[in-house]
């Protein structure tokens, strides 16, 4: 987003919902999931809005293949690496903001969404993560599945995927 426009924001958003959406559907449908957390920290309707508003239908696009979690300790993992990049978020609104104001006033409710509480949010996360590791085999599902998620997350975003050229090594 160093040079943005209006298709390369919609791009930059359908990527990150082709990624995002799967795994909080995955995370909603968790039983022994704390609902609470599910409620604060999934986002993509506001990237399903979003993309409505610059003209794109978020069911037309293709994401990464459904998925399900074993248990609340595999979904933890994952919602913490989805949720770490809200920490950055608030950055990349007030830029876009000062290039594209008409587009981030009609599509920028994802990138506000946790605007002032993205930390506050990142220490429940962090506190229900610390309860759930108290045993080692939970801590290690918890690892297993933080590390298969920025594992997976990295190939997605690196990948030629919606127009994205791959990055130079």
């Amino acid at each position: 987003m160093e040079r943005p426009t209006v298709e390369r924001y919609r791009r930059y958003l359908t990527q990150i919902y082709c990624f995002e959406a799967p795994v909080e559907a995955a995370c909603a449908a968790t039983e022994q999931l704390d609902r609470e957390l599910v409620r604060t920290h999934l986002k993509t309707h506001y990237l399903a809005a979003d993309l409505e508003a610059l003209g794109l239908a978020a069911r037309s696009v293709a994401a990464i293949p459904q998925m399900s979690f074993d248990g609340p300790e595999e979904a933890l993992g994952w919602l913490w690496v989805v949720h770490r990049n809200t920490l950055v978020h608030g950055l990349v609104r007030r830029h876009l903001e000062t290039l594209l104001p008409d587009t981030m006033r009609d599509a920028g409710a994802y990138l506000a969404a946790v605007e002032g509480r993205a930390g506050a949010l990142m220490g429940q996360l962090g506190r229900l993560l610390d309860a759930a590791a108290n045993r080692i085999a939970s801590c290690e599902r918890i690892v297993a599945a933080a590390k298969h998620a920025f594992r997976l997350q990295h190939q997605w975003y690196d990948c030629e995927l919606i127009g994205y050229p791959r990055r130079a090594a």
